[in-house]
Order: C-alpha cells, then sequence, then structure tokens
C-alpha cells in the first residue's frame, strides 16, 4: 500500500474530480471526492448545505472530514475548492502528502462551469466571471503556498493533464513505487 496521500487542490472547474479519478485509478489507490463525501454524509446537495447551515458550517464539516479521513494513508484527494481556506487543512496538506495544484484561468473556469445551481457560490450571480475572479485573488496565496507541483490546464484535455502529473514517472520515487504502466 502507498504510504502517503495525493491532494487535488484548485478553483472549481479545475478539474480535480475528473483527474482524481482517472488518476486513483491509474495509481490504484483509492479516491475520495471531499464534496462528494460530504452530500453522502449530510444526504444534503452542497448547495442545500450552504442554504440550510450557511457557508461557515459547510467549511466546519469539510475541515472535519478531511483532517480525520486524511489520517489514512493510500488515498487521493479531490477537495473542496475552498479546503485552502482553513490553516489546519493547510498544514494537512503540506505535511502529510503530495499536493497538485491544477491550475485554470478564470476563461477557462467560465467555459467549464456549466451548471452553477451545483456550485453555492456561483449560484444567482450576474456575473460568473467577476465572482471567480474574486475568489481566486482570496484563494491564491494558499493555492501557491499548499502545492508541491502546479498543473496549468488551459487548453489541455483530461489526458493530457493526466500524462503531465505522471510525466515519466514524476511521483515513482516519492511514493516508492512504480507509476508508469
Amino acid at each position: 500500500m502507498i504510504n502517503k496521500n495525493i491532494f487535488l487542490i484548485g478553483m472549481m472547474g479545475s478539474w480535480k474530480s475528473t483527474i482524481g479519478k482517472k488518476l486513483a485509478h491509474n495509481m490504484e489507490m483509492k479516491f475520495v471526492d471531499t464534496d462528494d463525501a460530504i452530500e453522502k454524509i449530510m444526504s444534503m446537495k452542497i448547495n442545500e448545505i450552504f442554504n440550510e447551515f450557511g457557508e461557515h458550517r459547510f467549511r466546519e464539516m469539510e475541515s472535519s472530514y478531511f483532517i480525520e479521513k486524511s489520517k489514512n494513508k493510500g488515498y487521493l484527494f479531490s477537495t473542496g475548492g475552498g479546503i485552502v481556506l482553513n490553516k489546519n487543512n493547510r498544514n494537512v496538506l503540506s505535511n502529510t502528502g503530495i499536493t497538485i495544484l491544477l491550475e485554470a484561468s478564470i476563461d477557462e473556469l467560465k467555459r467549464r462551469i456549466k451548471n452553477t445551481s451545483k456550485r453555492p457560490l456561483l449560484s444567482n450571480l450576474n456575473n460568473i466571471e467577476e465572482e471567480l475572479e474574486n475568489i481566486w485573488e482570496k484563494r491564491k496565496r494558499f493555492y501557491y503556498s499548499s502545492a508541491d507541483y502546479i498543473v496549468k490546464t488551459d487548453n489541455l484535455t483530461p489526458k493530457i493533464v493526466l500524462s503531465k502529473i505522471i510525466g515519466e514517472c514524476k511521483f515513482s520515487w516519492i511514493l516508492h513505487i512504480s507509476i508508469c504502466k
């Protein structure tokens, strides 16, 4: 079993879940999407949790789940975009595995995000681009300071992003496994 975790961080629409599922499969790791896990635990969608309890309470749930689950090793986590807002979460990202920032431009994020009703921070907005810029500005220093690797995903396909991450067995020496298949 792999004795580390891999964490994918980035803005909503940066393909953390898309890439995470493929990378976990390729590396034979267990996959966890933190948003999906919280939805399952709460029997509610993320936007319903935001509406019912507010963003602050959601962030508490997210952090509690993430910190506890990350104590297990051999997981690939697709984190919620706001995971970096909490100092304890950033500590986990920096000290218990490999953290990869999937970075995309605001224009690219806007193209990828099809359904804003699933994105509580974007629902009911007239100017999605402006809000994405605001969110990025608030979070970018945390993303950069938490990341071991940064992969720019603009104008790429998920398959190419996956290849860039795996690229020439970049992680094999860290994880002590061979991921060149």
